[in-house]
């Protein structure tokens, strides 16, 4: 039993392969004029630093890299070894060439 459990959380990685991309477009998007956070954009548009603000989602695809960061750690129980891993190198590539093949 423990085996199976052990196989069903490691696909949860794969789906989220699918789902990033997607996710990571619907918050940006939402960051535009007049959406619901577009108070947050208006920040991020505004100002100096820009170097700071293209991963906090001035840029989709700084933003795409952090929120698969994010989605990877809580879905690996904050597992930081998990990085490492080649499995996370190749979710994170596939995953960004679905946004880039989507959204470019």
């Amino acid at each position: 039993m423990e085996k199976i459990v052990c196989l069903a959380s490691a696909n949860y990685t794969y789906l989220a392969l699918l789902i990033v991309p997607y996710l990571s477009y619907m918050l940006y998007d939402f960051m535009q004029p007049n959406m619901i956070l577009s108070w947050y954009g208006d920040w991020l548009r505004n100002g100096r630093h820009e170097f700071i603000k293209k991963p906090l989602g001035l840029c989709l695809k700084c933003f795409h890299v952090w929120i698969c960061i994010i989605t990877f750690l809580i879905l690996n129980n904050f597992d930081f070894l998990f990085f490492i891993n080649l499995k996370f190198i190749f979710a994170l590539s596939l995953s960004y060439g679905i946004l880039v093949k989507e959204y470019y």
